[in-house]
């Protein structure tokens, strides 16, 4: 097939489109998993008859949504999938003014409220463990920010992990890796206040909820702990307006 006439233009990216579609359809239909290798260039120029060239901008563009990985001389692998592409894409609606802080911090409310719910009715025992110690260690970082956050981050992926759905952690790390500099900000200001310390209150009411198997008490502790996230970014909004 001649790479300069059939596939010039819009012809080339349908052909794209088409050996994009016929991959997906492979990975579904052969139920193919993280480690496994899709068929080599030739293999799919030969299939469909299109040339090599557009073989390789269709895994380029299966690449950059994060299905697999390319390296120079060897077939393209399935990888598994993180949070990294939603987080462009909700990072991309900050940076063009189409979303706020505000609206991924509500958005990760609701999320998270049914995720600690199910967190409660599903826990093992060893996510009791691991959640009582970060809190315990959160405890005793009042007065260190950074720390303190980095906790905190650990302390909901661990809830996430808890519920038993896979989805659950890669929207916390998407969600998270987005607002995560302003929840610094208001723990760095709260740094060793009374508010930071309410804060805390309410990280271990979750983990105590969560340890209990109380789903409705984990979800009221958690819908408490957002509100008071969004007052607090919220705060210095409404200072700056009445000034």
């Amino acid at each position: 097939m001649e790479e300069g006439g059939i596939e010039a233009g819009g012809k080339a990216a349908g052909l794209v489109e088409q050996v994009i579609d016929y991959l997906r359809d492979h990975v579904a239909s052969e139920q193919l998993r993280p480690g496994a290798r899709l068929p080599s260039e030739t293999t799919i120029s030969v299939t469909l008859g299109v040339s090599r060239p557009v073989v390789r901008e269709a895994m380029r563009t299966l690449a950059a949504t994060g299905l697999v990985e390319l390296a120079v001389g060897k077939r393209a692998t399935i990888v598994p999938v993180d949070g990294e592409m939603l987080s462009r894409v909700l990072g991309n609606a900050v940076l063009i003014g189409q979303a706020e802080t505000q609206d991924i911090l509500e958005m990760r409310r609701g999320i998270e409220i049914a995720m600690v719910a199910l967190a409660a009715e599903r826990r093992s025992d060893t996510d009791v463990v691991e959640l009582r110690a970060i809190v315990d260690e959160m405890a005793d970082c009042l007065a260190d920010g950074p720390r303190y956050s980095h906790l905190d981050l650990q302390l909901h992926k661990t809830l996430a992990r808890a519920t038993a759905n896979p989805l659950y952690p890669l929207l916390i790390e998407a969600l998270r890796q987005l607002i995560e500099a302003s929840m610094l900000a208001g723990i760095e200001r709260w740094a060793a206040t009374p508010e930071l310390k309410h804060v805390q209150d309410l990280h271990e009411a979750i983990v105590r909820e969560v340890g209990a198997r109380n789903p409705s008490g984990a979800a009221s502790a958690m819908a408490q702990h957002f509100d008071d996230a969004l007052a607090a970014i919220l705060a210095p909004r409404l200072g700056r307006a009445e000034t």
